[in-house]
């Protein structure tokens, strides 16, 4: 366990992207509230008002699931964005500067070393960018119980319950968008152990697989695998139902991202025990 707890540790001093951002967009969330707070016309100029005890017209409902979305849906594609930068650089990083070598000197097996930089990746990573999440309906619920009337706008706002369950429903769709993360950050971990630019490989590939056969066969059957895979994670943060996103995206589909997975697994286990 403390070997796990120093590993996660190491992760944590080596990325500091995973606090920088977040915290460069709490900054800018926290200006943004406090240049509403001091607006006298925010109620006129930016939200639809309504008296305390009237009823929120459906619209009203729209915009404001609309709000939720866009924050839950913006904040999980930046946990997204910063895993991607995390993947594809972690092992490659060890191996670049030797660090690989201290490990490898430690009780540390290369499986524990796979998991933890996964349990990173996918969960320190999410649970670092839902405190914006937190941070953003707190600041709303603030916003709306300091003005004379409701904003419908806000009506999820309402109480601080509202905030908290919000919170770890987003825990826990990032959970379900980790495990479908999971093939994608296994092949950018073996791709990234025998290639200098990893992320510049992968892009390049997957942009040849998806626009080759179809320039030259007419065949869009791998443009719609990768457009179904790669919407499977946001699917998981945006739908009603996070478990839907596997069936839309097809079982076939599904069952081949599930296996390149298990491939990439065993690749990239392979790799880390060969030292270059």
């Amino acid at each position: 366990m403390k070997s796990i707890i120093a590993m996660l540790r190491k992760e944590w001093l080596e990325n500091p992207l995973v606090t920088r951002v977040p915290l460069f967009m709490f900054a800018c969330g926290v200006l943004l509230f406090i240049s509403l707070m001091g607006s006298s016309t925010l109620q006129h100029n930016m939200f639809f008002q309504m008296s305390l005890g009237g009823d929120v017209s459906d619209i009203h409902k729209e915009l404001g699931d609309d709000v939720n979305m866009l924050i839950t849906g913006g904040i999980g594609l930046l946990s997204i964005l910063l895993g991607t930068q995390y993947f594809p650089r972690t092992l490659r990083k060890e191996r670049s500067e030797g660090s690989i070598m201290f490990w490898r000197s430690m009780p540390v097996s290369d499986v524990k070393t796979h998991l933890v930089k996964l349990t990173f990746g996918l969960l320190v990573i999410p649970l670092v960018c839902s405190v914006l999440v937190f941070a953003a309906d707190f600041m709303l619920w603030m916003l709306n119980v300091s003005t004379d009337h409701q904003l419908a706008l806000l009506y999820r706002q309402a109480s601080l319950g509202f905030v908290l369950l919000n919170w770890i429903e987003f825990l826990l769709r990032m959970v379900v968008a980790g495990v479908l993360l999971l093939p994608l950050a296994l092949t950018a971990m073996a791709i990234s152990q025998k290639v200098n630019s990893p992320l510049l490989v992968i892009l390049i590939g997957i942009y040849a697989l998806r626009w080759m056969p179809i320039a030259m066969f007419n065949y869009y059957g791998l443009d719609d695998f990768f457009s179904a895979i790669f919407y499977l994670p946001l699917h998981a943060i945006l739908a009603p139902n996070p478990f839907s996103a596997i069936p839309d995206a097809g079982w076939m589909n599904v069952g081949i991202y599930a296996f390149i997975g298990v491939l990439a697994w065993t690749a990239s286990i392979k790799f880390s025990r060969t030292v270059n």
